[in-house]
This record gives C-alpha cells, structure tokens and sequence, in this order.
C-alpha cells in the first residue's frame, strides 16, 4: 500500500505542476480577473516574506524586523484582536486580503475575531483568501499508513518527532504542529466555509480546487498538494 500511494502521490504532484505549467489558461487566474478589474491593492496576512511581488503585509513582529525591502508595504498587526481605529486608517482598505496556512493557527474564536477585522480592512465587493492543510487528505494519509511518504510532510515532521514514529506521531504534528508555531484547529472545506459563513460578513463562499479556473501556483495554492482553498466575498 505505501509502494502504491507513494507513486500516485507522486504522479499526483506531478500532473498539477504540468496541468499548471502547460496546459492551463492563466488569463482566468484570480490574480489576472483582480488586476483587470482594478482589484489590486492586496493584503497577506501573516506570510510576509514568502510571496512579495504587489502585496502589503501584516504580521506580528515590528517593523524594524521586516526586510528592508517590505518595510515600506509592512503592517505590524495581531489579527486575533480587534483592530483600532488607528491602525485602521494607516493601513487602509485592500481588495484582496490572502491568508495561506495562518487561519490554522488561531482558535475558533480568535479566527472569528480575525475574520471581523479582514471585513474591516476590505473595500466593498473586496475578497478573502484562505488556505490550509485539509484535514480530509491528512486523515486518508492515516488511513492509508502513509503519512511517513509524502516528502514534503515526513521532512517537517521529523524535525520534531523521530524518523520511524508511528503514524499517530506523524497525524499529531499535523493536529499540533512543531513547537515554534502551534496549530490550534483543523480544517476540510466544510469547516473553512462554516467559519467564513457563521460571521455573516461573507458571500459568495467559493471552494477553488487546484484544477478550478481561478487557481494559481502560488497565488492561490501555496502547497498544492495538500492545501483546502476557499474565497469569499465582502458582504
């Protein structure tokens, strides 16, 4: 069973980045609808560093830690309290806040308060983002006793827990995370849309699948291979 799923996995992998490389239309991108619709001042919250190019960031650390060439498009902000006024009006309103593997590590009821503040900071008709690890593929990896394959997984897991753990080691680093950035909730699209949803601050809840129309690598889906997307739309 490890043989198979290893090999499917990896032609899984594969199939994306040709499907994406190749054969896709990029002129249906989220990325190319935003900029042709003069959506384009975006927000990502908590990965400043990852993906620079026409973003604004907003993290936790002060700005003098932000690298000399985001300083200027940097934000320090804690998304899990109400945002003031103040900060409010220094950093404006964005068309577009993106999120890829942050919203896991709120809680439920610090994600609400996150999800509060991104509908602040959104223009009219502006769009969330949001992506995580779905909870849906890490449980059929359990399943299938395969969590110690997939690559990219194995390789962050065992930077805390032994190689040759049991499985229910591996699924623990995905329900908790390595110690310096704990996860505190799990998510499949169910539970990321019944998030947005609950707030009443949201519509058109959107699932974007990798092979959707609106996908892009990285835009979109960060880690393809395992992430769960969902947008939405200002209220």
């Amino acid at each position: 069973m490890k043989w198979f799923y290893t090999q499917y996995y990896s032609l899984y992998i594969r199939w994306i980045y040709v499907y994406h490389n190749r054969f896709k239309n990029q002129g249906r991108s989220l990325r190319t609808v935003l900029e042709k619709s003069g959506k384009t001042r975006w927000l990502d919250m908590g990965s400043s560093g990852k993906f620079t190019e026409s973003f604004h960031f907003a993290d936790l650390y002060p700005r003098s830690e932000a690298k000399e060439e985001l300083k200027d498009r940097y934000f320090q902000f804690n998304a899990t309290k109400p945002i003031s006024d103040e900060l409010l009006a220094e950093m404006g309103k964005f068309d577009l806040i993106r999120m890829q593997h942050v919203f896991e590590h709120f809680t439920p009821e610090d994600s609400r308060t996150a999800l509060e503040n991104c509908a602040k900071l959104l223009n009219p008709g502006g769009y969330i983002l949001i992506s995580v690890p779905d909870l849906k593929i890490f449980v059929e990896r359990y399943r299938h006793n395969c969590l110690d394959v997939a690559w990219d997984f194995k390789d962050w897991a065992e930077s805390r827990i032994e190689k040759g753990s049991p499985q229910s080691f591996y699924f623990s680093i995905f329900s908790h995370s390595v110690l310096y950035q704990s996860h505190l909730w799990c998510y499949d699209r169910e539970g990321l849309e019944y998030a947005l949803k609950r707030t009443g601050l949201f519509t058109e809840i959107t699932h974007i699948s990798v092979f959707d129309a609106l996908s892009n690598i990285p835009f979109t889906h960060n880690r393809p291979w395992e992430d769960v997307v969902v947008m939405a739309r200002k209220a």
